[in-house]
């Protein structure tokens, strides 16, 4: 039986080299690699195309959610977002962008093993209210209009300036094309945001752009 190959991304040292002595008791696993920031492990996950990639949420460059972000979907590895603290929007965006599971570093190290295991088959390893919160969002798309208008609780103008944001349009741009001002344009990102539990321009372009929300150009 061949041995699941994982990589340790983490901005701590100590944290790294305590994960390093926990799997190697572990026949099963064996760590390729290590890196501490996310430049180093987008690098690394491309050169070593490891089974899984053990991602911390905070790192010094930039967080995990960016690094899946850059990494894109259809990658071979299977990633785990490990952090002390992670919110419940990150654990949805994660999953959004990827993931196949989440883990609290406050966790038994045998769940962590756990955790690997049941990805590694196949399976998400997510809370239950996650998945919950994920199939909700998925029967709201399901049972929406054809035209997607009330996609996710998002009226027409929302959803215009959803799809102005997936063509990369910043808000003066948006303001100009549906000739509204750049501080209305404002409030309606903030409402979109909550709408769609997204964090940032990027996040929801990436979730629009899955869920069918941008198809059309928007117009007045």
């Amino acid at each position: 039986m061949s041995l699941t190959q994982v990589l340790i991304v983490d901005d701590h040292a100590i944290f790294r080299q305590g994960l390093r002595k926990l799997f190697d008791e572990q026949a099963e696993f064996t760590i390729v690699g290590e890196a501490s920031g996310g430049a180093e492990a987008i690098s690394a996950v491309n050169q070593l195309t490891p089974d899984i990639l053990l991602l911390d949420l905070q790192l010094g460059d930039m967080t995990g959610l960016d690094v899946l972000r850059r990494l894109g979907p259809g990658l071979k590895t299977k990633s785990i977002l490990l952090g002390a603290d992670i919110q419940r929007t990150d654990e949805l965006t994660a999953i959004l962008l990827g993931a196949a599971g989440v883990v609290g570093k406050y966790a038994a190290s045998e769940t962590l093993f756990r955790s690997i295991r049941a990805v590694m088959s196949g399976e998400m390893w997510v809370k239950r209210e996650v998945i919950a919160e994920l199939i909700g969002m998925l029967r709201a798309r399901d049972s929406s209009s054809p035209d997607a208008l009330s996609h996710f609780g998002l009226t027409a103008r929302e959803l215009e300036i959803v799809k102005a944001v997936v063509q990369g349009m910043g808000n003066r741009e948006i303001s100009e094309s549906l000739g509204i001002s750049q501080f209305t344009v404002k409030h309606y990102m903030t409402r979109i945001f909550d709408k769609l539990l997204v964090a940032n321009r990027v996040e929801l372009a990436l979730f629009a752009t899955r869920q069918g929300l941008a198809q059309n150009r928007p117009h007045r």
